[in-house]
């Protein structure tokens, strides 16, 4: 026979609105109850009807969340810290991946809609200008997180701040001979780290080689090509990297040409990713604050479905928060004359 709410509520010696309770997360209940109910619904093998559920509470308790990749460790901790924030908060994530494919992104973001998700959490692909116009079609409340989407609600960080604060970091060593290995130049994260980065320089007197700039996927590959960095003389100093994956890349390339950090070349990266703390020496980046923007998403997405509401008001609908700069031994002071840098450290 199958167990029920009241079957569990008579073995736990509690009312069957406490189960209720326990089950929905709508009240929180006395650290001995809740062990007893856990322990009835155990014993009597008791399954929650989803369906049923969803129908009466018209909620189904999910959030779909669509990401690039997990390749890029960034991505994966944005991921974790959101699953960990929707479980305090009594939400199942439901997780896809767009693998930057515009198409296969808005396939993914339809299919969360048939599985009737309470709301959706997006990292977008390229083409912004049309990603609000197709979230109000969904009739879906959807949150953008890590790139701000203009029309939308949307949570990220100041990227072009955090360009400023890793070309100020540079500048105060004494570097001018500086390179950038940029990710693509449609991403509007790259576009506004770069554009800090280049203006910040600029008001100091300084502008980057042309023949010092690459661009690419922001992975690995990208990062193993610094060595046309130095193909044409004067050669870099100082080499700023629009993620830290590809600064870790540039890494393994500078070792590759007998290139030391940062007693020849400083290294600076973006996103302090867990992995950038442990290279010796550890990586100077700019940080961003991943477990404030999946905790401020979440926040502004379950308050939209409180609200019934598709999208958020036009007024304060984006949280840009600020980024802060990571000083660690893989940038060192140029000395005068360019002579090898001095570590940090």
């Amino acid at each position: 026979m199958k167990a029920t709410i009241r079957n569990v509520a008579k073995l736990a010696g509690v009312a069957p609105s406490t189960v209720s309770h326990y089950l929905n997360h709508t009240a929180q209940l006395a650290p001995g109850t809740a062990q007893n109910v856990e322990r009835a619904i155990a014993a009597l093998n008791y399954r929650v009807n989803l369906g049923a559920r969803s129908l009466r509470l018209k909620k189904t308790h999910s959030i779909g969340l669509i990401i690039p990749n997990i390749s890029t460790p960034f991505f994966g901790e944005l991921a974790a810290m959101v699953e960990s924030v929707l479980w305090d908060r009594g939400y199942q994530m439901l997780l896809s991946l767009s693998a930057r494919d515009v198409n296969r992104e808005m396939s993914h973001l339809t299919n969360f809609v048939s599985r009737q998700v309470d709301g959706i959490l997006v990292v977008y692909n390229q083409e912004q200008e049309q990603r609000a116009q197709n979230v109000r079609s969904l009739a879906v409340p959807v949150v953008f997180l890590d790139r701000v989407v203009r029309g939308a609600p949307s949570v990220a960080t100041d990227n072009y701040l955090g360009g400023q604060l890793a070309a100020q970091h540079l500048r105060k060593l004494g570097h001018r001979q500086i390179a950038m290995l940029c990710g693509q130049s449609d991403i509007q994260n790259v576009i506004d780290r770069m554009a800090g980065f280049n203006d910040e320089l600029r008001r100091d007197g300084v502008a980057v080689d042309p023949a010092h700039v690459l661009h690419g996927a922001q992975d690995l590959e990208l990062g193993s090509r610094v060595s046309e960095l130095f193909s044409r003389p004067p050669s870099p100093t100082a080499v700023f990297a629009t993620n830290d994956i590809v600064a870790i890349g540039a890494w393994c390339g500078l070792i590759a040409l007998g290139k030391r950090v940062p007693q020849d070349v400083s290294l600076v990266g973006f996103d302090d990713v867990e992995m950038s703390r442990f290279l010796v020496p550890p990586l100077t980046t700019v940080a961003q604050p991943a477990a404030v923007i999946g905790r401020k998403a979440v926040d502004l997405l379950l308050d939209l479905i409180d609200r019934k509401q598709a999208l958020a008001p036009a007024d304060g609908n984006t949280i840009l928060l600020e980024p802060t700069l990571n000083v660690r031994g893989s940038t060192g002071i140029l000395e005068k004359g360019g002579d090898p840098a001095v570590p940090l450290y």
